[in-house]
């Protein structure tokens, strides 16, 4: 199978980028690297060879960014399509494997056990019952690969199918819950998700945590809270989404962003983007929030 990774970079740490860039091409997988900066910050000569650059020019948000990619990928005649975030962290050989996993010819999509890398703790897979409850999954001791309902994009691997039945990520959601969304409407056409716990990635999930008693708190800027309050009321508007997952995402982000508004300095531009994005949501607001 003919495989293409794409990475997306927004305002990336350069080196650490042309690392995962010179990593995913040392097994013979091609990049496709889209910046999505205001500012280019990357320059084609610096890639390694066998990666392309697509430059956006402008912060189109993760989900416009990884649709660039993925009809760049397509188009050249991609069999499996691999995601990556900028700051994920991988070893020498992790997308041979990951490839290896996956069935040709079927949809399918498969990921590796994640783990973050500022507090070296997992990020659980979900599960979703059929009332939509969700229930995260880490299971490192699984003998083989196992199913879940929802993985975050970085590090997941699909093949074409996948596209062509599911269709591409919703650009309307602009960055957060994209990943949830997409993998939902998967779940809703009876493409199955696996993780392959033989497989692990280190990512970064915010600027920093901090602990509120059994909770871990991201810290996000009030433009990320924005997005995530707002997408939040969004999903309510899926109708592949069950009502009952919606509603714990809506009240989980709103416990947590509560929570954050006691321990940031600039409480008042927190608050403004609160209120912004809970009238958006309620709206029906969609893609980059207005300036």
């Amino acid at each position: 199978m003919e495989a293409y990774c794409i990475i997306v970079g927004y305002r990336p740490e350069v080196a650490q980028l042309l690392d995962l860039c010179a990593r995913v091409a040392g097994d013979g997988v091609k990049v496709i690297v889209v910046d999505n900066s205001e500012v280019p910050t990357l320059d084609r000569a610096l890639l390694p060879a066998g990666c392309t650059l697509i430059t956006i020019g402008y912060n189109s948000g993760i989900a416009h960014a990884q649709n660039a990619g993925v009809k760049a990928a397509l188009a050249a005649g991609a069999g499996v399509l691999v995601f990556f975030d900028q700051d994920s962290k991988i070893e020498p050989g992790f997308v041979k494997l990951l490839i290896a996993a996956i069935r040709e010819g079927s949809a399918e999509i498969v990921s590796p056990l994640s783990v973050d890398e500022a507090t070296n703790t997992p990020l659980p897979s979900v599960r979703v019952s059929r009332f939509g409850w969700s229930t995260p999954v880490h299971a490192a001791d699984a003998a083989g690969r196992y199913p879940v309902d929802m993985v975050i994009s970085s590090g997941t691997a699909a093949t074409r199918q996948v596209f062509e039945i599911a269709g591409t990520f919703d650009e309307g959601l602009f960055i957060d819950f994209v990943d949830a969304e997409w993998c939902l409407r998967c779940r809703s056409l009876q493409i199955p998700i696996y993780v392959v716990p033989s497989l692990v990635m280190r990512h970064s999930v915010g600027l920093r945590h901090f602990r509120f008693g059994t909770l871990t708190i991201s810290v996000h800027s009030p433009v990320r809270c924005y997005y995530q309050i707002r997408n939040s009321f969004l999903l309510f508007r899926k109708p592949h989404i069950p009502v009952i997952f919606a509603l714990k995402q809506l009240a989980a982000t709103v416990v947590s962003r509560t929570i954050l508004l006691f321990f940031v300095e600039d409480r008042l531009s927190y608050l403004k983007s609160y209120l912004f994005a809970v009238r958006d949501g309620l709206k029906g607001g969609t893609g980059a929030r207005p300036a």
